[in-house]
């Protein structure tokens, strides 16, 4: 098996954001178009990375070619790749382009958050918190406390009598 082709790909754009705006439709959940690259043989393997004007890169992955998509009219030609690997924070990425959703808000301000917990309950309010902190898009499940049935005790009893009998 050889090594997998390197790919730096700089995109003209001063901020992720701006970059969705106007490339949303190169990136799909498993798969991603390549704009502008030149055409390589079909299962090609490829380490490739997205930068952008501020030098931020809101991609880095691995992947394999699909093919080559020719430019139309609507959009740009480039190399097809799916997705083989790639971490949290491009995951995160991915996900935004493909849900058309806004960047992870920042996390709020302590006075604010205090404010939040006057109005709130503490169990939901630790919940946003966290998803808040976590833009990767990885996000821990909440634990709730469960309520004891209202025949705990009947419940309890029976138990009893089976572990004695």
């Amino acid at each position: 098996m050889s090594s997998p082709i390197v790919i730096h790909i700089h995109r003209p754009y001063a901020s992720e954001d701006d970059y969705l705006t106007h490339e949303r439709f190169s990136i799909e959940a498993k798969s991603m178009l390549l704009i502008d690259q030149a055409a390589l043989p079909v299962d090609t393997a490829v380490v490739f990375d997205v930068t952008l004007e501020n030098g931020q890169k809101p991609i880095r992955a691995e992947a394999r070619v699909v093919g080559y998509i020719e430019p139309t009219a609507e959009h740009p030609g480039g190399l097809r790749v799916r997705f083989r690997r790639f971490g949290a924070a491009t995951k995160a990425f991915i996900d935004r382009a493909v849900n058309g959703t806004a960047a992870a808000p920042a996390v709020p301000s302590e006075p604010v958050r205090n404010a939040e917990r006057a109005n709130s309950q503490p169990l939901v309010e630790a919940v946003e918190a966290v998803e808040a902190v976590e833009a990767s898009g990885i996000h821990r499940k909440a634990v709730l406390p469960v309520a004891a049935p209202a025949n705990r005790e009947a419940l309890l009893a029976r138990l009893r009598g089976r572990r004695a009998g």
